[in-house]
């Protein structure tokens, strides 16, 4: 055991003791070691004594250790109630105590403390091994003197300490001995790795990354600046947003690299070299640029581009004035078969001379004439301009993408009738006359299919997850929320993403959106693939510092190799060390001023060709000058031209004139041996205007007839994007507007004329003539829709029209108002005739005649006579009497009222009838209105079966006795509606939120029961310590287990708990015999 001593139980003083490492106890042996311990947190009160006792009967060959008796335990290391979970071991006599304090979390080791942070309640802590410390949600602290505390208060909610010593604060993770993670979300990994800027990574022995968002990647790497890079062991930050390859004494190259296309990409060493041999420099072995060298016969030897254009420019300004007389008299035309007379005059293409045409045709088959101008006469060439346009007149007419192709042809319109494309008027009107006889006899049907497919229409909502996950095959994520979304991606830090196949993403913010992207540093962005991206977004750009020469073709170069390449260009080209901008050169070239060696050189380039033509020229005698000239005159020199390289020729491309003129002697020529045009002004052959016109014919024009004048007077005209003109003096001026018939005008956008004459002046307006000049539409079907036209039957329907068409007066409501108003339009008044007998009685809001009030007025006076004449005999009774009963009043404590009619009746106690024939029969009842009936005790009734009344204008009710108006009806309907479906869906997002838990629940569980899949080797008499984590449909667990083989290796006993994050532990104890 490699100690002297050992802890058995003493069964006679029930205590543990501390004895010699040989020492027996009485009984069988069992292990007393951390397996036993775990047996008797884990089962203290399942087993009873005789499981118990058959354990160690069992265990009967384990040579160390006393059987454990489980009670002894408990008060040592003590099991928590089951709402906590608490598990706490304690292991060897100087050790203290695990401690917890909160929900779901556990401690083991001595001195383990998981508690919450300072800012209050956490839970979910985990703290294994000794001194360990894990403060906050979810913290997790492995390993001797781990710590997950917080320095702020906020607490360290997800914080990681994986090792020995290591430290993390808030959201940060640290892995390997003696690593810190200080900083706010940040990534240590490796020993004494150290991450204590904001959101910062360190990856590598000894790696620091202290500045806000930097990134230290490699041993010793050191990144101590904002948003700054550190790669490479050794690696050294000078700046903020800068990436480091190495030290000022320890500089990187970085190889395979693509060349760089934008402006912030890095170059390449073979994008140098081609610079460089473009310019006649080169690049060394170990990278340094070689200065170009320039021997010039005539200008000495120069090392950049730009003294070497000036010694050549000097050698040229020498020679120039000896070939200009003899440039000016070749330049001047006056001689060769093409010839102008003075300036400005047009040319002349062998007018002294024979010939009825002319050949363009060369060695390579024929030619384009090009800069051919409009023909202006029937005997001058037209150019392809012209020709286009001719067809394309035709093809503006045919519309429906018809148009003039690259070689002059009409291209056919494609008609799209009834989703079928054809490609000629014939086929679309055929198309559609079977379609609208199609679509006639299907009409009486559309409005039953539109209701029909109204009723399916469905939607669906969802919610966002925003975990730290890994998305596919290969991918690994590191850090608070990262996101490896990509096949075999990687994304390091906080926030970081790795979206595109193989890419990488190492930085807090950090996106690599590209397939085999990289994005190093916070916040870079790299959306391209196959690219290294330092920057980008609302972090900006990066230097790339410590970058050693580039020697290969797809190394990196540095601002050393391009200030060397820079001055080899000469003519004051340089770098600015501070920006890196690079000042072009600027070379003087026969007065011109050149601010690039290619032009400045093309420029040289064509002086020295001058140059020889001239000085040629200048050596040879009068005999070969008599010979040029003869030359000339045969066509070979002079305003007729043809380049060397490309074997174009060029009609005095020098000169002015405007006509070129191919009359000889013998009148009119041709122009033969003309390839087909392809630009705008190019000279059109006949067979392309053959075929141009042949294509503007439509196959088959039955369908489609319009006549006009035909002398371009009567023309139809579009200027609207989209517009349609059809017929003689047809107008189209607005964007989408059509004009169909002769003489229709359609002015603004969206407006359709119809009919010739028709003038249609107002946007998105259909206008069938014009004033003075309307027009009738007829056999229109009823309106079925709000934007339907109506028809006269419609009108008369409604009383708006009479039968003979005229157009009726009718009575509305004052315009605006909510239609508790009627206006008439008597200027003195309106009187309403022929008015019906309105119900008087209550509640009827009726009209009344006149009759009725003249029948009312005679009642009242003949009541008003009848109350008279009792009223008399009342006077004349003597007081004191009870009187006599009056007409439709009496009973003894009952009342009944009528103004006129039939005799009301309130025959119940304390009864009211009120209104002809109304009968109050139950007690305290109340009949009010004709023929109202109350026959049930104390209620109201304004009506009978059958003569059923409303109340209206009912106040809302605001006492409990109150009744209620169809308004406070309403509102409490909408509540229960309101109330009912708030119900239902808190239900179904109970429900729902209950599914996502079990599944989570279950998800852990299921990783918590892999996570204690554990495969143990046989290793007889040893006790192992096994460390198990595991994934399930993005929930994680981790256990720890302990075994023990017995000497002989034939008996195992195991045990192990598993955690996942926020759940109850999960513990198991097994036992295992292995067989011969």
């Amino acid at each position: 055991m490699n100690c002297i001593y050992r802890i058995v139980w003493n069964a006679a003083t029930g205590k543990w003791v501390v004895a010699s490492e040989l020492a027996q106890g009485r009984r069988r042996r069992m292990c007393a070691g951390v397996a036993a311990v775990l047996l008797a947190m884990i089962a203290p009160n399942v087993l009873a004594n005789e499981i118990q006792q058959a354990l160690c009967n069992a265990l009967d060959e384990l040579q160390q250790g006393a059987c454990v008796d489980p009670t002894a335990l408990r008060g040592v290391l003590p099991l928590a109630a089951t709402d906590d979970s608490l598990l706490v071991v304690n292991a060897g006599s100087n050790a203290t105590a695990a401690s917890v304090n909160g929900i779901n979390m556990i401690a083991i080791g001595s001195n383990a403390v998981a508690r919450p942070a300072s800012n209050g309640a956490n839970n979910g802590a985990i703290a294994l091994g000794s001194n360990t410390l894990a403060a906050g949600t979810n913290a997790v602290s492995i390993g001797y003197g781990a710590t997950s505390d917080s320095q702020n208060g906020s607490g360290t909610s997800g914080a990681t300490s994986l090792g020995a010593s290591t430290r993390t604060t808030w959201n940060a993770t640290a892995i390997g001995f003696q690593a810190n993670g200080a900083g706010t979300v940040v990534t240590a990994l490796g020993s004494a790795a150290v991450a204590t800027g904001e959101r910062g990574i360190a990856l590598g022995r000894a790696a620091t990354a202290s500045g806000q968002y930097s990134s230290a990647i490699g041993a010793g790497a050191r990144a101590t600046h904002a948003n700054s890079v550190a790669i490479g062991a050794g690696s050294v930050s000078r700046g903020n947003a800068t990436v480091a390859l190495g030290s000022t004494t320890a500089r990187r190259g970085i190889e395979n690299m693509a060349d760089g296309t934008q402006d912030n990409d890095a170059v390449s060493v073979q994008q140098l070299q081609g610079l460089l041999q473009a310019t006649g420099g080169a690049l060394s072995a170990d990278g340094t640029v070689i200065a170009p060298g320039f021997d010039l016969a005539h200008g000495g030897t120069h090392t950049s581009i730009g003294s070497a254009l000036t010694g050549l420019d000097g050698g040229l300004s020498s020679v120039e004035v000896s070939v200009n007389d003899l440039h000016t008299r070749v330049s001047q035309g006056t001689i060769g078969m093409v010839q102008q007379a003075t300036a400005g005059a047009d040319l002349t293409v062998g007018a002294d001379r024979d010939g009825a045409a002319i050949g363009m045709a060369g060695t390579a088959d024929a030619r384009r004439l090009g800069g051919v101008a409009d023909a202006a006469a029937g005997d001058e060439a037209i150019n392809k301009a012209q020709a286009d346009a001719a067809v394309a007149s035709v093809a503006t007419a045919l519309g429906a993408g018809a148009g003039v192709a690259a070689d002059g042809t009409l291209r056919a319109p494609d008609f799209n009738v009834l989703g079928t494309t054809v490609h000629s008027t014939g086929d679309a009107l055929h198309a559609l006359d079977a379609e609208d006889r199609a679509q006639r006899a299907g009409l009486v049907d559309l409005g039953s299919d539109m209701v029909v497919a109204q009723r399916y229409f469905q939607a669906a909502a969802g919610d966002v997850d925003t975990p730290a996950t890994t998305g596919a095959t290969g991918s690994t994520a590191l850090g608070s929320a990262a996101a490896a979304g990509g096949q075999h991606s990687l994304a390091v830090g906080a926030d970081a993403r790795a979206a595109g196949q193989d890419s990488v993403a190492i930085g807090a913010g950090a996106r690599a959106n590209g397939e085999n992207a990289v994005a190093l540093g916070a916040g870079s962005v790299a959306d391209r693939d196959q690219v290294l991206s330092l920057g980008g977004g609302t972090v900006g750009t990066r230097q790339l510092i410590n970058v050693a020469n580039g020697t290969d073709a797809t190394d990196v170069v540095n601002l050393q190799q391009l200030q060397a390449t820079v001055a080899a260009l000469g003519g004051g080209a340089q770098v600015d060390a501070a920006t890196g901008i690079v000042t072009g050169p600027t070379y003087v070239v026969q007065g011109s001023r050149f601010h690039d060696a290619g032009s400045a050189l093309g420029a040289v380039d064509g002086q020295l060709q001058l140059l020889d033509q001239r000085v040629t020229h200048t050596e040879d005698d009068v005999l070969d000058t008599q010979r040029q000239i003869d030359a000339w005159n045969d066509g070979d020199a002079g305003l007729v031209r043809q380049d060397a390289a490309s074997g174009d020729i060029a009609v005095a491309a020098g000169r002015a004139g405007s006509v070129v003129d191919l009359t000889g002697s013998t009148g009119a020529r041709q122009l033969k041996g003309l390839a087909a045009a392809d630009d705008a002004t190019d000279a059109v052959t006949l067979a392309q205007m053959q075929d141009g016109l042949s294509m503007a014919q439509p196959e088959d024009s039955r369908y489609l007839k319009v006549d006009g004048r035909g002398d371009g007077s009567d023309d139809a005209s579009i200027s609207g994007g989209g517009a349609l003109a059809i017929g003689a003096s047809a107008q189209a001026e607005g964007a989408g507007a059509i004009a169909l018939g002769q003489g229709a005008q359609a002015s603004v956008d969206g407006s359709i004329a119809l009919g010739a004459g028709s003038v249609a002046d107002r946007a998105n307006a259909v206008s069938i003539g014009r004033d003075g000049a309307e027009r009738q539409i007829t056999h229109v079907a009823d309106a079925s829709d709000d934007t339907d036209a109506i028809n006269l039957r419609q009108l008369k329907q409604a009383g708006l029209v009479g039968d003979n068409g005229d157009v009726m007066e009718t009575v509305g409501y004052v315009a605006g108002s909510d239609r508790s108003q009627v206006m008439f339009g008597g200027a003195a008044g309106t009187v309403l005739a022929n008015v019906a007998d309105g119900r008087v009685q209550l509640g009827s809001r009726e009209v009344v005649n006149g009759g009725q009030l003249s029948a009312i007025g005679e009642g009242i006076g003949r009541q008003l006579d009848g109350l008279q004449d009792r009223v008399g005999v009342l006077e004349g009774q003597p007081g004191g009497g009870a009187g006599a009963d009056l007409p439709y009043y009496g009973a003894t404590g009952n009342e009944a009222l009528v103004a006129n009619g039939a005799p009301a009746e309130a025959t119940g106690q304390g009864a009211v009838a009120a209104g002809s024939g109304a009968q109050a029969s139950a007690d305290n009842s109340v009949a009010l209105g004709s023929d109202a009936i109350a026959d049930r005790a104390d209620s109201v009734s304004v009506g009978h079966a059958g003569g059923e009344r409303q109340i209206a204008h009912v106040a809302a009710g605001s006492a409990d006795t109150d009744a209620v108006n169809v308004a406070q009806l309403q509102e409490q309907m909408a509540s229960v509606n309101r109330y009912t479906d708030q119900r239902v869906e808190a239900m179904e997002q109970a429900i729902g939120a209950q599914a996502s838990n079990m599944s989570r629940q279950i998800n852990r569980g299921i990783a918590a029961s892999a996570a204690l899949v554990q495969v143990t080797p046989n290793l007889p008499g040893k006790v192992t310590l096994n460390l198990g984590t595991a994934t399930y449909r993005g929930e994680s667990a981790f256990a720890l287990g302990v075994s023990r083989w017995s000497r002989s290796g034939r008996f195992n006993l195991n045990a192990g708990v598993a955690m996942s994050r926020g759940d109850q532990a999960l513990f198991n104890i097994g036992f295992g015999m292995a067989f011969d």
